[in-house]
């Protein structure tokens, strides 16, 4: 009894934190952003690269400009929170896990899985994504959460596949800490160091930095408390269950994942821009559309399909559907919302109401959504109204920092960030579109870390993401805009089978 009782009073006391650490508590946006995901940015780079001088310059970089990317994620008291190393030692406190594999022959031999970096045509195609994982991961990579909650697990892991003729850097985190785009910071800053760049001139992130601490309940900024956050639904207990019983309905029939990228040539794009450039000026109309917009406007239109993914988190789920908009009936009113996922780094709602003056790699993202619009609209409605309706929502929001604020002042208050969230009511439908372009992961240079004396340049031709969980996590319906180059723009879609079955046979896209 009195053992039972000493536990329950020890369970209210705090711990201290360790010794020789620095602490930063995760912020709103990174609990909202975590899903408990581990994320892995993987890059393919055409030529053979010096290992030893890609660790190096890694290490150097996040000691000095970076050191929050060098720490360790902890729950401490009931609070996630990083540990920044004071000093960052190779041994026992490295500021990345950094592994490698030399392979002493050409990467195309032995029956590798075949990349699709030889494929061209004016046409955007489909491809079955080649399993990459093992070129991307090493066998000790953490793939949960949890096992970054480890003692001592830095944030990062990188791990390098060298061949003669290519590179694979794979580099993993947990979600909580890094977006997709505080990734791509992080290795343009590497790359320019690469280069031969004095770091010194290397824009850092300073260990303490918390840009959205002032949204925070009790800051000066947050004088004013938001009851909902925009474009997002809290549900009742009725309605969750009839969100999820659709959903269940709809897994069911098609229950087997396949993961596809999808290749889109700028030429089609640029094509289809001009087009309703020409329409916008034949109607004397000072609108405009970009080829993001075009992009996302025509993949929702020709093979996007609806709700049948969950994704159970702790703060949102994520619902898809199985049936392509074009083959729905023409009179389906059924409301689609969209979300594009935004980066707020550059927007004016931080210090003096301007954009981050310095680079920042933890999460930094919300979501612009399109007012809803039916299924039919995919149907009757042409390519360009299409793309009209996400830029206008993109300039509404733009031009909107006022509601930017309230959003995060909302996601900052109390538990919000942990809320379950609804993209959508029930008897609606969603879809959420990411991108990575911004990133310019395709502009990486890594010439500066080619092996030997040979100068050759070193460019990224591929990015292959790959994300685990410590549980069971269907994907389908997610997907993200990779990269680009100077032809193409690269997306990444996660579809039922006999999903993308159906959308091989409308013909509408070209499977390879």
């Amino acid at each position: 009894m009195f053992s039972w009782l000493l536990s329950l009073f020890s369970a209210y006391k705090t711990t201290p934190p360790p010794a020789g650490v620095r602490i930063i508590p995760c912020s709103a946006v990174d609990l909202y952003a975590a899903s408990g995901l581990v994320l892995t940015t993987g890059l393919v780079i055409n030529a053979r690269l010096d290992p030893q001088r890609l660790e190096d310059t890694l290490a150097n970089l996040i000691e000095r400009k970076f050191p929050r990317a060098g720490g360790r994620l902890a729950f401490r008291n009931g609070i996630y929170e990083f540990q920044i190393p004071d000093v960052f030692d190779a041994v026992k406190t490295p500021p990345a896990r950094f592994t490698v594999e030399n392979y002493e022959e050409a990467y195309n031999c032995a029956g590798r899985p075949e990349l699709p970096i030889a494929l061209t045509g004016w046409k955007p195609s489909v491809i079955p994504a080649p399993d990459l994982e093992v070129f991307l991961r090493s066998k000790t990579c953490p793939k949960s959460q949890d096992d970054f909650l480890k003692p001592n697990v830095p944030l990062l892991h990188v791990h390098v596949a060298v061949f003669y003729d290519l590179t694979f850097v794979g580099v993993t985190s947990p979600h909580i800490a890094f977006d997709a785009l505080g990734t791509a910071t992080l290795l343009t800053a590497w790359t320019r160091v690469l280069s031969g760049e004095d770091i010194d001139t290397i824009p850092g992130m300073q260990w303490d930095a918390e840009p959205f601490a002032s949204f925070a309940p009790g800051s000066s900024s947050s004088s004013v408390k938001p009851k909902v956050r925009r474009g997002w639904f809290e549900l009742g207990w009725l309605s969750q269950l009839l969100f999820i019983l659709r959903m269940i309905s709809r897994i069911i029939p098609d229950p087997n994942e396949a993961t596809y990228f999808v290749r889109v040539p700028k030429a089609f794009l640029n094509e289809e821009k001009q087009k309703i450039t020409t329409e916008l000026k034949i109607q004397e109309s000072s609108e405009y559309v970009g080829s993001s917009d075009v992009l996302i406007a025509w993949w929702l239109k020709v093979c996007v399909p609806l709700s049948v993914y969950l994704l159970a988190s702790n703060n949102l789920f994520l619902a898809f559907s199985q049936t392509m908009y074009a083959i729905r009936a023409p009179t389906d009113r059924t409301p689609i919302h969209l979300h594009v996922v935004n980066s707020v780094r550059n927007q004016p709602i931080f210090a003096q109401d301007a954009p981050l003056a310095h680079p920042y790699v933890q999460n930094a993202v919300l979501s612009i959504t399109v007012p809803p619009l039916p299924v039919r609209a995919f149907q009757t409605e042409s390519l360009g109204a299409l793309a009209l309706r996400v830029r206008r929502a993109i300039v509404a929001y733009n031009a909107d920092p006022a509601g930017v604020r309230a959003d995060l002042r909302w996601l900052c208050a109390g538990a919000n960030a942990t809320k379950t969230l609804f993209p959508c009511p029930p008897g609606a439908e969603f879809s959420v579109q990411t991108s990575w372009r911004a990133g310019k992961l395709g502009a990486l240079d890594f010439s500066g870390a080619v092996a030997g004396d040979e100068k050759a340049a070193a460019r990224v031709v591929f990015v292959h993401p790959v994300v685990s969980s410590g549980k069971t996590v269907p994907m389908r319906g997610s997907g993200a805009v990779l990269m680009e180059d100077e032809e193409v723009v690269w997306m990444s879609q996660i579809r039922g089978k006999k999903d993308w079955e159906r959308i091989r046979e409308s013909g509408e896209i070209v499977f390879n």
